[in-house]
């Protein structure tokens, strides 16, 4: 059976969609006589408490139309897993960014340490799906929605959505974005506004090209559409070794930036904030946690960031893990059964974080505990999140930690660094390689609070040498 959208992957048992019959194998096609056509839909209209769903069915070998009736609680979810939607029912991006993360990527199958490169196809598919936004909080430009697209965003009201203005003069974004009007960024989210759609911003700065003067414009235009424009995330920039110092028509080379002016950045957002707590209560504009360490200045207290909407986005990230990892080390065990070494790995930027965690768990008796980060020689050093290190990365961080005997019993590794499935790294090497090659037992933690739990697991677990490693 293909993999479709609709096509019905799983069931989850005793679900509504199990008591009335609908199987692992079967074609969603409708919902209450609605096509539908992605997620959106399915999300959209199974939400009625009667439901009659349109099936296509394979029965001896021919494809039945079946329809299976249903009835649950309008809150309750209808029980079923889909197989994944393949990349053309993704709209793609018709722009031609600066600083495009697709210009960040080696070329398809270019040599990389000898071996033909094997990299995640996803990573080439350029996103610019509204549908995704709503979903699953991608940011998108708002410049390939056609008219039909706005009707069904007024019709479902998919709200909110996260846009990436980056600069809000016309001409500017424009040279930017380079896609088609890309200058009408504010008239599109004036028309989001009238429907009832609220949205969350982006604006990755770049040295010289929309920092200074058109970042003040471009906080003053977005805060004049409160409260349809949410939030203001000030991201730097994020190059690779790939596009780092690229030229863009008459537009600034694109580089890093500077300690110096990345202060300067940061001085300049903070006045703003200030402003917009004293104006309204809170701070509107935020800035990503890459600002921070790079300035080395202090992580604002969570009240700061509100209700995180732009976590995923890398603003507020930091002070989450360090808030949760304070709740945790007060439930930290009083002791693990037997000498035990735990490796924490992490990228270079976050490094910082895990040490004191590192220091936290070496007090607990017969548990010791080092944290330490891995260069990206994939992308290169310029790229200092955890999310883009590659399994191969890694893997040969942990050979050279084993080398110098300096390897923990069992690893642990941020879960951001898989993809959605937990199946694979960026490289595409599958999860079940890596540990395959691994020199030690590997572990995966998404935050403070699974961190927190793993040890506790740990503790209570099988002797070390009794684990198949």
């Amino acid at each position: 059976m293909p993999k479709l959208y609709g096509w019905v992957r799983e069931v989850i048992p005793d679900s509504p969609a199990d008591l009335a019959g609908v199987q692992p194998g079967d074609l969603l096609r409708s919902i209450n006589g609605q096509p539908v056509r992605d997620l959106v839909d399915y999300r959209f209209y199974q939400a009625d408490e009667e439901l009659t769903l349109g099936l296509e069915r394979l029965i001896h070998g021919q494809t039945s139309l079946v329809d299976v009736r249903v009835v649950k609680d309008a809150d309750e979810d209808l029980g079923v897993l889909f197989g994944e939607e393949p990349a053309p029912f993704i709209r793609q991006c018709a722009n031609k960014c600066v600083f495009c993360f697709i210009k960040g990527l080696p070329e398809r199958h270019q040599p990389q340490r000898g071996l033909p490169l094997g990299m995640r196809s996803s990573l080439y598919i350029k996103d610019d799906d509204y549908r995704y936004s709503f979903l699953f909080g991608n940011f998108i430009t708002l410049t390939n929605l056609k008219e039909k697209d706005w009707q069904r965003l007024e019709e479902q009201r998919l709200s909110p959505l996260y846009v990436s203005v980056h600069v809000t003069d016309p001409d500017l974004r424009r040279k930017m974005v380079d896609g088609p009007r890309a200058g009408e960024v504010l008239e599109h989210l004036e028309r989001l506004g009238k429907m009832g759609i609220q949205a969350h911003t982006q604006l990755v700065l770049c040295p010289g090209m929309n920092d200074g003067a058109w970042l003040d414009k471009s906080i003053t235009d977005l805060a004049a559409l409160r409260p349809i424009v949410q939030s203001i995330a000030a991201v730097p920039v994020g190059l690779t070794k790939h596009n780092n110092m690229l030229k863009v028509g008459d537009l600034p080379t694109l580089r890093p930036y500077t300690i110096d002016e990345a202060q300067a950045i940061v001085k300049q957002v903070q006045g703003w904030q200030k402003r917009f707590e004293a104006e309204m209560g809170e701070s509107f504009v935020y800035l990503s946690d890459e600002w921070y360490f790079l300035t080395s200045k202090r992580f604002p207290a969570a009240r700061h960031y509100g209700a995180f909407e732009q976590i995923e986005n890398g603003v507020g990230m930091t002070r989450a893990f360090l808030d949760g990892w304070r709740r945790q080390r007060r439930r930290l065990p009083a002791a693990f059964p037997q000498p035990t070494r735990l490796t924490l790995i992490t990228s270079a930027m976050a490094a910082p974080l895990l040490y004191p965690v590192a220091s936290d768990l070496s007090q607990i008796p017969n548990l010791e505990a080092h944290a330490h980060p891995v260069v990206n020689q994939f992308w290169g050093p310029l790229v200092t999140v955890a999310g883009l290190l590659c399994g191969q990365d890694v893997l040969d961080r942990l050979l050279d930690l084993k080398a110098r005997d300096e390897l923990g019993d069992i690893v642990v590794l941020p879960s951001v660094m898989l993809d959605n499935a937990g199946e694979r790294f960026l490289d595409d090497m599958t999860l079940a390689d890596f540990k395959a090659q691994a020199p030690a037992r590997v572990e995966f933690a998404r935050d403070a609070d699974e961190l927190g739990a793993l040890v506790q697991r740990l503790a209570v677990e099988a002797p070390i040498s009794a684990v198949s490693v």
